[in-house]
């Protein structure tokens, strides 16, 4: 049975989905403070800055339900009641944190809603410049048996993100958050698939992933997932600038 979108002014992409995705669900994490960007959007919560004319969170969401999920939960914790109003009655389901919990603890705390056997996660504030097979990247992580497999893009010039070093048969071999090595690596682009059994391994306290979490993982069932497209972020004010002209 055909999935309805449930907002409005559906958007066209330029996506790369070769069938439709599992039932599986999606964990969007949208409860960040987003320090850097409130100067250009001062009263909102980063993820409903206005790209192209709409708040970005309606541009993740639409892809998505676009592309065939249909089981969103949105971690939200600052300026939650704003996003609960835009999206509140449309099927979304809310992960709310009281406390700012990282993006490890955001996860963790929509524990309870998550019924699938694997889940994605994506950060609220990016996306993919060319769009992504989420099924081959499903397919992948299901046959490596991978606690966790990230979508790792090409580098770009800034050094403010995670270079993701891979070993033998694509697993991480090394992650360093924030690094400012030159070459051989990838950057995290902020989009994961997760088997549940992960959860079990996180703290109920706050704690950050690429932090506290992913350098633990090193050796394990920890998989990267290379793709060509480029990572879009609008997490300062000149990211953000530079996303309303890709969008």
């Amino acid at each position: 049975m055909a999935r309805k979108l449930i907002l409005p002014n559906k958007i066209k992409y330029k996506t790369k989905e070769s069938a439709n995705p599992p039932e599986i669900d999606v964990v969007i994490l949208a409860g960040g403070l987003g320090k850097r960007l409130r100067r250009a959007i001062s009263g909102k919560p980063k993820v409903l800055a206005e790209v192209a004319g709409r708040p970005f969170l309606d541009i993740l969401i639409n892809h998505l339900l676009t592309a065939g999920f249909y089981r969103v939960i949105l971690s939200i914790g600052y300026l939650k009641d704003q996003i609960k109003d835009r999206y509140k009655g449309k099927g979304i389901i809310f992960a709310e944190e009281e406390d700012p919990l990282g993006t490890g603890g955001g996860i963790k705390n929509a524990q309870q809603f998550i019924k699938s056997e694997n889940f994605f996660v994506m950060n609220g504030d990016s996306w993919i410049s060319d769009g992504i097979d989420m099924r081959a990247i499903h397919d992948f992580h299901k046959n490596k048996k991978a606690l966790i497999t990230m979508v790792l893009s090409r580098p770009r010039e800034e050094k403010d993100y995670g270079a993701v070093f891979l070993g033998e048969d694509n697993r991480i071999s090394r992650f360093n958050e924030k690094s400012k090595e030159e070459n051989g690596h990838f950057l995290n682009a902020g989009i994961y698939i997760m088997n549940k059994k992960v959860l079990s391994k996180m703290k109920t306290t706050p704690f950050s992933l690429e932090v506290d979490f992913f350098p633990g993982l090193i050796g394990g069932a920890f998989y990267g997932f290379p793709i060509n497209g480029e990572v879009i972020d609008i997490g300062t004010p000149e990211r953000y600038k530079a996303a309303q002209q890709k969008f």
